[in-house]
């Protein structure tokens, strides 16, 4: 059995709940930690905190004043970095999203539910959406459509996303869902399903537009009577090991769970431990060497700094030709929870291997800001230049300083100076700084460290595999993994 022949409804995933408040953001959760399952709850202002009013947008945040810190700042931003995400892994497995609506639609601010599913459009682009109208076919409700068709297999919804709109029920005409798809005459048309809130199981064939259903802790039982109705349900707040077996007996297929890093909280995981596979069957036994499609390639290193006069890190690079400009660009990844805030990954460009070669760099961190660190000099030093991320209209960073994985080197012709910059999106790209050193720089590529953390792993990808490898200072141990499966593996299930 492969993903040819598995449908979206055979299996069970590790989603997160809140997503936006988690230490870890949107691109890690999917990329490092192999979650396909997110939440983004979305408000039509925050009048209580003084924001401005949003037009065509949504504020991304839990509760008003007491519980707003969120990894991102709109809806939109939330799907900039998602797009970040599938353009590092354009094949990726489907990718579900669960939009918590938490205030009626406002026509007067363009807040109405043509205007959700056209930002969903224009941001992850449509192609890339499977929703309402690519199941209806010839049926007039999505129930009797997943009677005629089923769900799809998950090889064709390889590189797209699912939206599935939560908050209440569809019980009374005025509720947030009934307004999203006019009391079920648009569910068809719609690019997100409506996913109620359900507590008996009678209510599952109560309402002939929805075909994806939300089940609190306490409900959760209720998810075989959805599995047997060839439907979907979502589990919430499984944030034990005991409410978690229970999501996965009932045969939820999403175990929403506010616990995202697998190393620390081991019971949250549906990934096959071979590949990192983000799936396993409900009913259905899939092949253990099941990998995700794209490359991705790692690092693990067990290291110092890359910080003052001497360097402890590992290195893979290319040599260079100096006398044209060169462009490093790549993704990057890391844990971003139970580390060390300062561990480093990113593009660098070096004089030599010595741990006290001039180099410039741009790094992403756990905890702290995009740095541009560079030495001018051997035996020198190291400066720094940390990015300063764009704001939004109420003054908030657009997304956390941990949630851009794009990085940028461009190395100037003369091979002494190089731009760093990065990108929120893979698109648009923001400038960090320009630095000249001493010498010429010949070996560029991507370097990490663990900052005394002991073995930490980074993922990389998004461009050609440099070739060589190092590890500079005394103490740091180190290996690269040019395969995709052990590379995103998160180990044995312990």
């Amino acid at each position: 059995m492969n993903d040819a022949t598995i449908r979206y409804h055979q299996v069970r995933q590790k989603s997160t709940h809140n997503s936006y408040q988690r230490t870890e953001s949107y691109p890690a959760q999917a990329l490092y930690w192999r979650i396909r399952s997110l939440e983004i709850d979305i408000h039509n202002s925050n009048n209580a905190a003084g924001w401005p009013q949003l037009n065509g947008n949504w504020y991304v945040y839990h509760l008003a004043v007491i519980d707003q810190v969120s990894s991102v700042n709109t809806l939109a931003d939330a799907l900039d970095a998602l797009l970040a995400f599938h353009r590092a892994v354009p094949q990726h497995e489907v990718v579900t999203l669960w939009l918590d609506l938490k205030d009626d639609f406002n026509a007067a601010r363009d807040q109405t539910p043509e205007s959700l599913d056209r930002l969903l459009a224009e941001r992850l682009g449509r192609e890339h959406i499977w929703g309402p109208p690519d199941l209806i076919g010839d049926c007039t409700d999505l129930q009797a459509a997943i009677a005629a068709y089923g769900w799809p297999s998950l090889d064709t919804l390889r590189g797209k996303f699912i939206v599935g709109c939560t908050t209440g029920d569809l019980a009374s005409p005025n509720s947030v869902l009934n307004q999203y798809v006019q009391n079920g005459a648009t569910a068809n048309q719609r690019l997100a399903f409506v996913t109620p809130e359900i507590t008996q199981a009678q209510q599952i064939d109560q309402h002939a537009c929805a075909v994806m259903f939300n089940l609190s802790a306490a409900h959760t039982a209720l998810a075989n009577a959805v599995f047997t109705a060839g439907f979907v349900g979502r589990a919430y707040g499984l944030n034990d090991a005991n409410s978690w077996a229970t999501g996965w007996n009932s045969r939820a297929h999403h175990l929403a769970t506010n616990k995202v890093n697998a190393d620390w909280d081991g019971w949250a995981r549906t990934d096959l431990p071979m590949t990192g596979y983000p799936f396993t069957g409900i009913d259905v036994t899939l092949p253990p060497d099941l990998t995700e499609s794209g490359a991705l390639c790692a690092i693990k290193v067990d290291s110092g700094d890359i910080w003052n006069k001497r360097d402890s890190g590992y290195f893979r690079f290319d040599r260079a030709t100096i006398g044209a400009e060169r462009t490093l660009s790549a993704f990057v990844a890391n844990p971003q929870s139970h580390t060390d805030g300062f561990i480093k990954g990113g593009v660098m460009a070096r004089a030599t291997t010595a741990d006290d070669a001039a180099y410039i760099a741009i790094f992403q961190t756990a905890a702290h800001e995009i740095r541009m660190q560079y030495r001018r000099d051997n035996g020198a030093g190291t400066e720094k230049i940390d990015a300063r991320l764009p704001n939004g209209v109420n003054g908030k960073p657009v997304v956390s300083s941990n949630t851009p994985i794009w990085l940028k080197l461009t190395v100037r012709a003369d091979g002494h100076q190089a731009q760093g910059s990065y990108s929120i999106d893979g698109l648009i790209w923001h400038a960090v700084g320009e630095i000249g050193v001493s010498q010429t720089l010949p070996l560029q590529g991507w370097a990490a460290s663990s900052h005394g953390a002991g073995s930490v792993k980074w993922l990389f990808g998004g461009a050609k595999t440099p070739t060589e490898s190092t590890v500079f200072g005394n103490s740091a141990t180190g290996e690269f993994i040019a395969d995709s499966a052990p590379a995103a593996s998160l180990g044995p299930y312990r």
